[in-house]
């Protein structure tokens, strides 16, 4: 596989982690141009994955956090 296709990749499969709208605000553009770039019709930098990374991170440590709180009220 190719890097510029690796990098879509990368990219959708953070979409389907936590929805389109929201890996689109992590990169700060509208949901018309993150879709441009899962269609490579714009390029995927490597701004956009360190982003998209650190929001994914974000999303994981809320979400431990809430399986915490749960759990804690079992």
């Amino acid at each position: 596989m190719g890097e510029r296709a690796r990098r879509i990749t990368l990219l959708r499969e953070a979409a389907d982690l936590f929805g389109t709208a929201r890996a689109a605000a992590a990169l700060r553009i509208e949901r018309r141009s993150f879709r441009a770039k899962l269609e490579a019709s714009r390029g995927v930098a490597t701004t956009d994955l360190r982003a998209i990374a650190d929001a994914l991170d974000r999303h994981a440590a809320a979400a431990a956090a809430h399986a915490a709180a749960i759990r804690n009220n079992l």
